[in-house]
């Protein structure tokens, strides 16, 4: 009887394998608009009521809603504190519609009206404004969960786990820590294993759409052109093996896009990490004896909520002139009174599992 249950147990776990099923997705994080409203509504401590508003595409210009749409862009990785708007990183999560061949130039002369207005240096109202012009102007908001860029210390992170995961030697961790990423068949593997764990390689290959947005600042758009595309097809269709398709694609045609050394610097940084973790024992501290306190904790004060009445600041709308986008048009706009264009919903319920995410997202990079 034991021995027939070892045998089902391993025929699902065989088909598990077969059809996908299991998780090697790292740290990969896929993450809906939705999904992120309710999350800041959390970290926010915003009231469950606020969330039904939200939900229904109601995102009123009080300073509670436009710290939860600040908190949403930081979370989705479409601002930044330091540069503003990431382009790459908003466009995934609105989906233009055929029709209209205006939509850059109004969210453009949206931008420069509503945000380069702002009187405060206070991100809340740049983020809102910002989301605002992209809600009414460029296209109808995507449900479906959308690609979000790690950032460099989560990359690093990721970089680390696959030189442990691998056991490279000290002697290389060595080479690789004084910047030297040089060609062999650790170093190609080292860059299958970051590019699939931080969601850039996946089962059909180099996301060209994904490494977009990890180089949001840059806004490069020839990853999305038709002769990067042919380059990344030519090696996946060469027959060569996985670790050397990765190093081939990066070396020949991801060279001078976006970031420069991006992956690279990542594994001397990681590798930096690997050397001091080696002399780190596994001793664990003796407890320390609790003192009670003999004063009372302090008590901080709220300060006021009012966001937006701050000295001006610049707005760095300097990667806004620059996108060019083709193929999908917006639907036609509202004026900014109303609720805004209606979602292109595949299910009625929020966060539904069946939802056909290549049908809602309308992108085919």
């Amino acid at each position: 009887m034991k021995q027939f249950k070892c045998v089902l147990w391993l025929a699902v776990v065989a088909l598990q394998l077969a059809f996908g099923q299991c998780d090697t997705k790292g740290v990969t994080v896929v993450k809906s608009f939705l999904q992120s409203v309710h999350d800041c509504t959390e970290y926010l401590q915003i009231p469950k009521e606020r969330l039904i508003q939200y939900m229904s595409n109601e995102f009123p210009p009080d300073d509670e809603t436009k710290c939860l749409l600040f908190c949403v862009g930081v979370d989705l990785g479409w601002w930044n504190n330091t540069c503003g708007l990431q382009v790459p990183s908003i466009v995934s999560f609105f989906q233009p519609v055929q029709g209209d061949k205006h939509y850059e130039k109004r969210t453009k002369e949206c931008l420069q009206r509503r945000v380069g207005a702002i009187e405060s240096p206070n991100s809340c109202c740049q983020a809102y404004e910002t989301f605002q012009c992209y809600f009414q102007e460029f296209g109808n908001l995507v449900t479906c969960p959308q690609y979000v860029r790690l950032t460099k210390l989560q990359a690093t992170q990721a970089a680390l786990d696959c030189l442990v995961v691998l056991r490279y030697p000290e002697e290389l961790l060595q080479v690789y820590a004084q910047g030297v990423v040089e060609d062999s068949p650790e170093t190609r593997c080292l860059y299958h294993c970051i590019d699939h764990r931080t969601g850039l390689y996946n089962e059909n290959g180099i996301s060209l759409a994904h490494f977009f947005v990890r180089d949001s600042a840059y806004n490069d758009l020839r990853y999305l052109s038709k002769e990067t595309k042919a380059c990344r097809d030519r090696i996946r269709q060469s027959g060569c093996d996985k670790c050397t398709e990765v190093y081939t694609t990066h070396t020949e045609c991801l060279t001078g896009l976006g970031e420069n050394g991006y992956t690279s610097g990542i594994i001397t940084e990681a590798a930096k990490i690997a050397l001091t973790n080696l002399g780190v024992g596994c001793a664990h501290p003796a407890p320390k004896q609790c003192k009670c306190p003999t004063k009372p904790p302090y008590t901080p004060t709220k300060p006021p909520c009012n966001v937006c009445q701050e000295p001006a600041k610049p707005y760095p709308s300097h990667p806004v002139a620059s996108v060019k986008y083709s193929g999908y048009k917006p639907s036609t706009p509202q004026p900014p009174c109303n609720k805004g264009p209606v979602y292109n919903r595949c299910h009625l319920g929020y966060g539904s599992r069946g939802c056909p995410c290549s049908r809602c997202s309308g992108r085919s990079y």
